[in-house]
């Protein structure tokens, strides 16, 4: 059985992947690296992906990364992606995120694990809100402007 990806977070030079019922793995890459490394296996770059999201919604902070097409796979950054503070969540696994303590969140995946971050619930909430948005722009296969033809 394939463990799902749950969080992706900085640790030291390189990164903690917290997969469901609790297991890691750790890797010597930055989360950034490793991001964009599995959106070159499928098809596209860390670039790429995010300039597609800033452009399909109209942001400029926090852009989420779509890394397949094809399983629809989203992970969002918590703060802005170069911080060593930054936590990714995968969009895709979550159930629900309920307050905590000041400025922290618990996030309920849909495996049953409740992962306690520093993160503000409305910050999650809004970034959970654009990876849908983003979702519904692309599932309705709009591509060209009428201005866009010849």
């Amino acid at each position: 059985m394939i463990s799902k990806a749950l969080i992706l977070k900085q640790e030291g030079r390189g990164s903690l992947l917290i997969l469901e019922n609790g297991r890691t793995i750790r890797f010597e890459k930055k989360p950034v690296s490793l991001l964009n490394d599995w959106c070159i296996a499928c098809g596209s770059s860390l670039a790429g992906r995010t300039e597609s999201f800033r452009t399909v919604l109209d942001v400029t902070q926090k852009a989420a990364v779509m890394i397949s097409e094809i399983t629809q796979e989203i992970w969002f950054p918590t703060l802005s992606m170069n911080s060593a503070d930054c936590i990714w969540i995968c969009f895709n696994q979550i159930l629900d995120v309920h307050s905590g303590a000041p400025h922290t969140s618990e996030i309920v995946f849909f495996s049953g694990d409740r992962i306690e971050i520093d993160c503000d619930p409305r910050t999650i909430r809004t970034q959970m809100k654009r990876c849908r948005s983003y979702l519904q722009h692309l599932s309705q296969g709009i591509y060209l402007n009428e201005t866009d033809s010849d």
